[in-house]
């Protein structure tokens, strides 16, 4: 995995978690599913400068990481995330965010 997307994935989860703190459960969302998207991308190879062709929705992304067969709470988070990604409960997204992130680590044998 390019070290741009562990930079990524860790600063918008760190933005995540600072938006919830201040009460901002919108920015807490949207960080939460950027965060989990880098993490993603960064896993299944992409190149963090390249591949804007390469569009795809996170629950998409989260198939494919795991081969068409994800956990179902990732799954599940992965569909939450991406309908709450402008606005929504900050904490659900945060857990959610934490739960994919255990997931895609332990995928990597980094958890």
């Amino acid at each position: 995995m390019h070290i741009k997307w562990l930079e990524r994935h860790t600063r918008h989860f760190q933005q995540a978690l600072a938006a919830f703190e201040t009460g901002d459960e919108a920015a807490a969302c949207y960080n939460a599913y950027v965060s989990i998207e880098a993490l993603i991308k960064g896993a299944l190879g992409f190149d963090p400068y390249g591949e804007v062709h390469n569009v795809k929705r996170l629950p998409a992304l989260v198939r494919e990481a795991f081969r068409g067969q994800p956990p179902r709470d990732v799954e599940k988070c992965a569909y939450c995330l991406e309908r709450q990604a402008f606005s929504g409960d900050g904490a659900t997204c945060i857990k959610c965010a934490e739960l994919i992130s255990e997931a895609i680590y332990q995928l990597l044998g980094r958890g």
